[in-house]
């Protein structure tokens, strides 16, 4: 299976590749590149995907609309909060699950490797069973079920 995490920018798309534990950002040109591989990918993770970085992608693929997947999407704020909650941010969602994160370069390509790295490890923590779903007033653990 090949599982890949993802987040879009203004001009940027990251992918981190689970399998093979290696961030690769693609600019310019290479944004085709880069579709192109999540188009082929058995799963995609996101953070907010469903309101952002689909979007983004149909707009860096040309279409008006999101890009159209044809395999498993995961979006870890709807894993997280809900679609009936918006919730909170990447960072802030991180580290009530996380004590710490580890540095990147203070870059926009290095933010975008941070948030690959974030969303992976909700992900993780998800698959594992260890994730806290916040639903605004309480918290519970979710296990995924396969």
């Amino acid at each position: 299976m090949k599982t890949l995490v993802i987040d879009t920018g203004q001009d940027i798309v990251g992918i981190f590749s689970v399998e093979e534990n290696s961030y690769t950002p693609y600019r310019g040109d290479d944004i085709t590149t880069a579709i192109q591989r999540i188009q082929a990918a058995d799963q995609i993770i996101t953070y907010n995907g469903k309101l952002h970085d689909l979007w983004e992608l149909g707009k860096f693929s040309g279409t008006s609309g999101q890009l159209l997947l044809s395999r498993i999407h995961v979006d870890m704020r709807s894993v997280c909060w809900s679609d009936d909650i918006f919730g909170s941010n990447l960072c802030s969602t991180y580290s009530m699950h996380f004590p710490e994160c580890p540095d990147f370069p203070d870059t926009y390509e290095g933010s975008n490797e941070r948030d690959c790295y974030l969303t992976f490890k909700l992900w993780q923590a998800w698959k594992s069973g260890e994730l806290k779903v916040l639903n605004g007033e309480y918290q519970v653990s979710q296990k995924i079920v396969e």
